[in-house]
């Protein structure tokens, strides 16, 4: 034999698959993921008008439910309006500056009265439910005003009615929890709790819990659901096929 290693020398045979592979190796799903597939299916199954998936969106399982960058940017508002203070304008039809700060004065010392009455019994649960009441009159302010501001940023030339009554309701809501948090400073130490604050993370919960109602109330109103209906009939019918194939 030669003393070195001739590769040519040597017998060869073609490297091929011992084992082929039958047609029913094979999936549709091609990541190996069948419950993943089948949870992309009914959500690609169901339609929604445009305007839908502006705010909200469908889970993997087609369940509707916020967006999370849309909590971002209306918790973004929340952060610029939190501590200001309300303004107020010459307007045509409206008081004197000076009597709308005199008249949003006497507001908020009404509401610290009226809560100090309720505080001579359980003055905790009183603190509490007041405190919840701000958190979600300052989430729905923010919400209202993203509303406003990505509805105007559309709108032409003329503006909607719709719009200017949530343009009339966005200011409401500012003068209403600004007033409702100079109540809260007033009344804290009425209350008996160790904290009575604006906390961001319960207005952040208070503002998604408004977005999970929307969303599926608007799901509700125009969801075309019968694409997933037709899913789910065509996966039982499969499904008794192969019970009756099997059993007979």
């Amino acid at each position: 034999m030669s003393e070195y290693f001739d590769p040519s020398e040597q017998e060869s045979k073609e490297l091929v698959p011992e084992v082929k592979s039958k047609m029913s190796d094979y999936t549709e799903d091609t990541i190996a993921d069948s419950e993943g597939a089948e949870q992309r299916s009914v959500k690609a199954s169901i339609s929604l008008p445009d305007f839908f998936h502006v705010n909200y969106r469908l889970d993997d399982t087609g369940n509707p439910t916020f967006k999370d960058d849309v909590v971002a940017k209306i918790m973004a508002i929340f952060d610029q309006k939190v501590g200001t203070q309300p303004t107020f304008e010459e307007k045509e039809g409206h008081a004197p500056v000076d009597e709308q700060i005199v008249k949003f004065e006497e507001s908020v010392n009404n509401i610290v009265v009226g809560f100090q009455e309720l505080t001579i019994v359980d003055p905790q649960s009183t603190g509490l439910s007041f405190l919840q009441l701000c958190t979600r009159t300052w989430a729905e302010f923010a919400s209202i005003s993203y509303d406003y501001q990505t509805a105007m940023a559309k709108a032409g030339d003329e503006i909607p009615d719709w719009l200017l009554e949530r343009e009339q309701k966005m200011f409401d809501l500012g003068r209403k929890a600004r007033m409702m948090s100079m109540a809260l400073s007033d009344l804290d130490h009425s209350f008996g709790l160790k904290e009575v604050s604006i906390q961001r993370n319960r207005v952040q919960s208070a503002v998604e819990q408004r977005l999970q109602r929307l969303a599926e109330w608007n799901f509700k109103q125009y969801a075309d659901t019968s694409g997933k209906t037709a899913l789910k009939l065509n996966g039982a019918t499969k499904e008794h096929m192969q019970t009756m194939f099997d059993n007979a």
